[in-house]
């Protein structure tokens, strides 16, 4: 009977202890002004990819294998057959889908997008476009990252031995090379 006693009190410390816990917090997602207008979302009838909005209404039909979230204030990273491209809001094509990587960025930190720009990859090569789907640089960057808000850019030095040489894409889509 004492250990059924001290049983019950040993359940009730931790069920007291647990309730002292402090909950954490989260900020539902209407309320957060960070979060992109529209969202990827997959069809159920046919697993097909698109874009809805935040009321689940469908803004870009799924006609997509795979989608990426929302970057750069209107440009949507949509695939088929394992080739990518973007499209716009109201899903005319920014780009044809032809490329075999894209990326795109949003810094939820600063509370909204970094740059205008996404990145795609043909043939082991990156460029960047613009949010109306402009090249705004060749396809030539060995490797592209996203740190602290900004596509990291990398190349290849011959120079150097094939050694990467790291920079930034900069706002107005200079590069700017690190030392």
């Amino acid at each position: 009977m004492r250990r059924i006693l001290f049983l019950l009190s040993l359940l009730a410390l931790c069920v007291l202890a647990r309730a002292q816990q402090p909950q954490e917090a989260y900020v539902p997602i209407e309320e957060h002004r960070a979060y992109p207008a529209y969202y990827p979302c997959q069809a159920e009838e046919d697993g097909k990819w698109g874009y809805v909005d935040k009321d689940n209404e469908w803004v870009i039909r799924p006609l997509y294998d795979g989608a990426l979230y929302e970057t750069n204030g209107g440009m949507y990273a949509g695939s088929r057959n394992g080739k990518w491209g973007f499209v716009g809001v109201s899903g005319e094509p920014l780009t044809d889908i032809a490329y075999d990587a894209a990326v795109c960025e949003i810094d939820y930190q600063r509370g909204g997008y970094a740059t205008n720009f996404a990145a795609l990859r043909k043939q082991g090569k990156w460029a960047f476009i613009d949010v109306q789907g402009r090249f705004v640089t060749e396809f030539k960057y060995d490797e592209v990252l996203i740190m602290n808000g900004k596509y990291v850019i990398r190349v290849k030095d011959p120079a150097r031995k094939g050694k990467l040489v790291t920079g930034y894409l900069g706002k107005d889509g200079k590069e700017v090379w690190q030392p």
